[in-house]
């Protein structure tokens, strides 16, 4: 990030009022942000500031109540610099408000160096991968209109999920992830968490060769796309409440969303998690009344995990299920879903320390 330090002999003119402030700090560091509302700032990791990488925010630290500009757009922000927070015992720094789309920018456009950072622990790791997965899938899911969906978005969250899939791989990233990814009702929440499931699930399996996981994952994190072309009161109303009418067009949102990606040449996988995803081992799913062996096992464990996460996530006509609750829901559906897929993800959410395998009937 290019930043620049400010040295107190360069702006003590500026910021004569403030020298009681300074007693006790770098000379490397001066108040020159007036007292505002803790409000305007957020919290983030020193850690995550890459040396020699540019950014676009200012990067302030608190000091008696004030907030104090450690480090300004413009320069650089050096190993030195790092190092001199550590010995300050510093590890929380604050960016403006005003600013936090960029640093989010940020730490996407960094996230592998973040997430491969051994220094760090793996608990705010999974942090730094929540927030970029998160912001991503949000400026994806969260558009009021129907659009279709860019080359570059698309790039953006294949980029990811490959970064993704390297940190679940580290251990105790799992247990971190999916405390992370249960949080929050949005649907841009809920294709992170199946994506999060769904990744884990075919991991297990270790049938899938990487550039398959990746269009899996993908495919997991998009599939409720076409949901943005259906009117959100039929979305929040209570599934048995619906007109046919309605039905019929919740119905259409895996259509929809292979129709926003139908500019883009998609893997194979990932068009079938957007389309098939509704579709049921029994036949009686939806658009196309799959059954069995036609529907492809990745397939499979997005259902699984798409029921299992919808179940565990309020709604406005119903409060969430427990992890247990969720799982003897679908149990009591058997036929829908592959049992071998309830199975595995049943060892995910045990190996995440969600639930115990006893009471589960595996």
């Amino acid at each position: 990030m290019k930043l620049r330090l400010f040295c107190g002999a360069a702006r003590r003119g500026a910021n004569e009022t403030s020298e009681g402030t300074r007693q006790g700090m770098s000379e490397n560091q001066v108040l020159i942000e007036p007292q505002r509302d803790e409000r305007a700032y957020v919290a983030v990791q020193s850690q995550f500031l890459r040396p020699w990488v540019s950014g676009s925010f200012s990067v302030f630290i608190k000091k008696g109540g004030h907030f104090v500009l450690y480090a300004a757009k413009g320069g650089a922000y050096t190993r030195d610099h790092r190092s001199r927070l550590r010995r300050l015992g510093v590890e929380t720094v604050y960016i403006s408000r005003d600013e936090i789309g960029g640093y989010r920018k940020y730490v996407r456009d960094n996230l592998d160096d973040i997430l491969t950072d051994e220094t760090i622990v793996v608990e705010k790791r999974a942090d730094a991968w929540f927030d970029a997965s998160v912001s991503l899938a949000r400026d994806v899911l969260d558009s009021k209109l129907p659009k279709p969906l860019s080359k570059k978005r698309y790039d953006q969250i294949e980029l990811l999920i490959r970064q993704s899939l390297r940190f679940f791989k580290t251990p105790d990233a799992l247990k971190n992830l999916v405390r992370l990814v249960s949080k929050g009702y949005r649907d841009f929440q809920h294709g992170v968490a199946v994506m999060v499931l769904t990744a884990f699930v075919l991991q297990e399996t270790g049938t899938l060769r990487d550039d398959a996981l990746v269009a899996c994952g993908v495919g997991a994190l998009l599939h409720d796309l076409g949901k943005v072309g259906v009117p959100q009161d039929i979305l929040d109303k209570k599934p048995e409440a619906r007109s046919a009418e309605e039905e019929e067009r919740y119905r259409s949102h895996p259509s929809l969303g292979a129709g926003l990606c139908a500019n883009l040449p998609l893997p194979v996988e990932t068009f079938h998690c957007l389309l098939f995803h509704h579709e049921q081992e029994d036949g009686r799913g939806w658009p196309a009344r799959l059954a069995g062996e036609a529907l492809p096992a990745y397939v499979k464990a997005l259902s699984v995990c798409d029921a299992y996460d919808r179940l565990t996530r309020a709604r406005p006509y119903r409060p969430a299920y427990t992890p247990f609750e969720a799982l003897q829901r679908i149990e009591t559906r058997k036929e829908a879903y592959d049992i071998d897929m309830i199975k595995r993800l049943i060892k995910v959410l045990s190996n995440a320390d969600v639930i115990t395998t006893s009471g589960t009937g595996k």
